[in-house]
C-alpha cells in the first residue's frame, strides 16, 4: 500500500508548560537491580497498579504484560525482587496487615494471594472468579475482597477470612450483576461501600459488599472513568475521566478550544452517591485539567497526597498534573511514557509514578513539582511494530494540541459508546456511534458510510481528519495497522452454558439468524457482518439510508445500539424500534433470536 507524502510525528511533542516543567526537572538517576540477584531478562512488563507494604519504603508492583510481580526500594533505588505468579495481571489490594497482597488475572479468571513476609513474596493462593477480572479492592477491615470482572460485568465478594488458617479455602459469598462492565474500585472510608466505575462510559455503580446488594446505580456525563479516589476530607469522590461533546464537529478549531473533549476531574459529595435519583451532573463540581492549546489528554489514575493537592496520571500526554485541592491551581510534570496510575506513601512522603510503556517507576518531589529520581524495573526488547502502533493509540500527542488519543473514544480498543461527529460518513452534522476496533481486521470496509477500503485508508483519514494529527508517516499508520491486528472481538456477554435447556435456546435463535435473512447482512460465522452497504430501514440526518453492517461478534457487549444510538437495549432494536428481521416474531422466538446474538 502506498501512502501519500510521509510525515513524521515529532519524537517529543509536549505543550508549553511540558516543556518549562521538563527544565525544571532535577538530576535524574536511573536506578539498578539489586546486585545480589540475576539480572532479569528483557521483556514488556507493563506495570499497571502498585502499593507500599511496609513503611513506605518496599513498592509491589504489579505488571500486566509479562504477570510478574516486583519489589522496589523505593529508598535505594534498587529492585529487590521479581516473580511470575501469572498470565496477565490486572490491579492490586494489599491488606491492612501488610502480609497479603492480592491481584488478579484476566487470562486463568483468577484472584492470587500472595503473602509478603517482609522481604518477599510467594503465592498463598488462588480463587477462580469471574471470567475477565479486572480489579480488586479489600475492605478497611481486610476481612472481604471485591473483585470487579470487566466483559462478564459482575462483582463478587470474596471473605478472607480463612487467610488466619494454615491452609486457607477461600469462597465467593455474593455475586452481583452490573449493567455495566466495570474496572477502578473505590472503598469508601470507615464503611462496607465501594464505588465501582463503568470500564468504558460513565456509569457509577455503590455495592455494600458486607449484605452483597447494589445501593445505587447512576450515570454521569463522561467516559473512560480511570482514576477514583476520596479527598482528603473525606466528604467527596473525585474521578478522572473525559467528557465528549456528541454534537461538536471534529474541527480543528473545536478541539483547541476545548469544545469536542475536555479531560477532567469530577468531585461529587458522597451523600449523593447514595440514591439513584440523584442528579450527580448537578451536584458534581468539574476541574478542568487543561488550557486552550494545551490539551490533557487521557486523565487516568487519581491520587490524594495531602490536604494541600491531589495528583493525576495525564496517560496521554506523559505528565502529570499537581492539582490543589479546591482545584484552583494545576502544576504539570513531565514523567515516562503512558503514567497510568499515582502511588502515595504515608503523609504524602514518597509519590511514586508508573510509567507503564516505559516499564519503570517516577519518584517525585510533589512539593517542588519536580522528578527526583527514575527506578527502571528492567531491560524491554526491541518493540515490533504491533508494539510501537500499542505507543501511538495511547498517545494523545497524536491530535492537535494533545486533547485526545484514538483510545479516548476507542478505549482499550473497544469503544466508549457514544457519538462523535467525526466526518465519518461523509458529511457533519450527523454523528454516529463509535464502534469497537476489536476485531475490526476483518470487518471491511470501514466507515459508516463504507468508503474505506482498506483498514489502512481508514487509520490515515481518522488521524488527519479527526485527530488533526500535526504529522505522520507511512509507518506509523503500518504499526498502528499492525496493533488493531493484534486485537480480538469482544468476548460474548453470555456465552452458551452447559444447561440443555439454554443450549436448546441458543439453537433455536441461531436457526432463526438463518431463516430470517440475518446473515445476508451479518455473514456467520467468522465476522458476523459484510462487504455490502444495506437499508435496514434507519435513516440519518441527512437522509443516508444504506449504511455499513458493524460486526455482531460480542454485541451483547454494547451499550446502545443501531448507528445513532436510538435504542437502549438489544431489544429495543426489535421491539421499539422494529429492525425488519424481527417483525412477526413472536415473544418467545425473540427472545431465543437474543440469546443467540449474546453468545456471539
Amino acid at each position: 500500500m502506498l501512502f501519500r507524502k510521509p510525515r513524521k510525528i515529532p519524537v517529543a511533542f509536549f505543550g508549553t508548560v511540558g516543556v518549562c516543567l521538563a527544565a525544571a526537572v532535577s538530576c535524574v538517576v536511573v536506578a539498578q537491580h539489586d546486585h545480589r540477584a540475576a539480572e532479569p531478562p528483557a521483556q514488556l512488563r507493563r506495570p499497571v497498579a502498585a502499593a507500599f507494604v511496609d513503611d513506605s519504603r518496599t513498592l509491589c508492583v504489579v505488571n500486566q504484560r509479562s504477570g510478574s510481580v516486583v519489589l522496589v526500594d523505593v529508598e535505594k533505588g534498587v529492585v529487590r525482587e521479581e516473580k511470575t505468579f501469572g498470565k496477565h495481571l490486572n490491579d492490586l489490594a494489599v491488606l491492612p496487615d501488610r502480609k497479603h497482597v492480592l491481584t488478579v488475572d484476566d487470562v486463568r479468571h483468577e484472584l492470587l494471594v500472595l503473602s509478603f513476609d517482609g522481604t518477599r513474596l510467594r503465592m498463598r493462593t488462588r480463587l477462580a472468579v469471574a471470567p475477565y477480572p479486572a480489579s480488586v479492592a479489600v475492605l478497611p477491615d481486610g476481612k472481604r475482597a471485591i473483585v470487579g470482572s470487566l466483559w462478564s460485568r459482575r462483582v463478587q465478594v470474596v471473605d478472607l477470612t480463612p487467610l488466619s488458617t494454615a491452609s486457607p479455602d477461600l469462597r465467593i459469598v455474593h455475586t452481583l450483576r452490573l449493567p455495566f462492565a466495570p474496572r477502578c474500585q473505590c472503598v469508601l472510608p470507615g464503611s462496607s461501600q465501594v464505588v465501582v466505575a463503568d470500564a468504558f462510559g460513565g456509569h457509577l455503580a455503590l455495592v455494600d459488599a458486607v449484605n452483597g446488594r447494589l445501593i445505587a446505580a447512576h450515570k454521569i456525563t463522561g467516559h473512560n472513568l480511570r482514576g477514583l479516589a476520596v479527598s482528603a476530607d473525606g466528604q467527596r469522590l473525585l474521578i478522572a475521566h473525559q467528557i465528549l461533546n456528541e454534537q461538536a464537529p471534529v474541527l480543528e478549531e473545536s478541539i483547541w478550544r476545548g469544545l469536542l473533549m475536555t479531560n477532567v476531574v469530577s468531585s461529587i459529595p458522597l451523600g449523593a452517591l447514595q440514591k439513584s435519583e440523584e442528579n450527580l451532573d448537578k451536584a458534581r463540581g468539574v476541574i478542568s485539567l487543561k488550557g486552550y492549546g494545551q490539551g490533557a489528554g487521557d486523565p487516568a489514575g487519581v491520587t490524594v497526597l495531602d490536604r494541600e493537592q491531589f495528583a493525576v496520571a495525564l496517560a496521554g500526554v506523559n505528565e502529570v498534573a499537581l492539582v490543589g485541592a479546591e482545584g484552583d491551581r494545576v502544576r504539570r510534570v513531565l514523567v515516562g511514557q503512558r503514567p497510568t496510575a499515582v502511588v502515595a506513601g504515608a503523609r504524602g512522603q514518597r509519590v511514586v509514578v508508573l510509567n507503564t510503556f516505559d516499564d519503570s517507576l517516577s519518584v517525585l518531589d510533589a512539593k517542588r513539582g519536580l522528578v527526583h529520581c527514575t527506578i527502571t524495573l528492567g531491560s524491554q526488547p526491541v518493540l515490533s511494530s504491533a508494539d510501537r502502533g500499542e505507543l501511538l493509540f495511547f498517545d494523545a500527542r497524536l491530535s492537535r494540541d494533545a486533547w485526545f488519543s484514538c483510545h479516548s473514544c476507542h478505549t482499550d480498543g473497544h469503544t466508549n459508546g457514544l457519538l462523535a461527529d467525526t466526518l465519518g460518513d461523509g458529511s457533519h452534522g450527523t454523528p454516529k456511534r463509535t464502534l469497537t476496533l476489536r476485531g475490526t481486521a476483518l470487518t471491511d470496509p470501514w466507515a459508516w458510510n463504507g468508503s474505506m477500503k482498506y483498514l489502512q485508508d481508514q487509520i490515515e483519514k481518522s488521524l488527519t481528519d479527526t485527530m488533526h494529527a500535526p504529522s505522520i508517516s507511512g509507518e506509523q499508520i503500518n504499526d498502528l495497522l499492525s496493533f488493531l491486528h493484534t486485537l480480538p472481538p469482544p468476548p460474548p456477554l453470555e456465552p452458551v452454558s452447559s444447561n440443555k435447556s439454554d443450549r436448546e435456546k441458543v439453537e433455536r435463535g441461531r436457526k432463526l439468524f438463518h431463516s430470517r435473512g440475518c446473515v445476508r447482512c451479518h455473514i456467520a460465522p467468522l465476522t458476523y457482518s459484510s462487504h455490502d452497504l444495506h437499508d435496514v430501514g434507519f435513516a440519518d440526518e441527512n437522509g443516508l439510508r444504506k449504511l455499513n453492517s458493524p460486526s455482531l461478534r460480542g454485541v451483547g457487549q454494547g451499550a446502545r445500539f443501531l448507528h445513532d444510538n436510538r435504542a437502549a437495549t438489544l431489544e429495543e432494536v426489535f421491539t421499539k424500534y422494529r429492525h425488519k428481521v424481527g417483525l412477526g416474531l413472536s415473544a418467545e422466538e425473540r427472545d431465543d433470536l437474543l440469546r443467540f446474538l449474546r453468545t456471539l
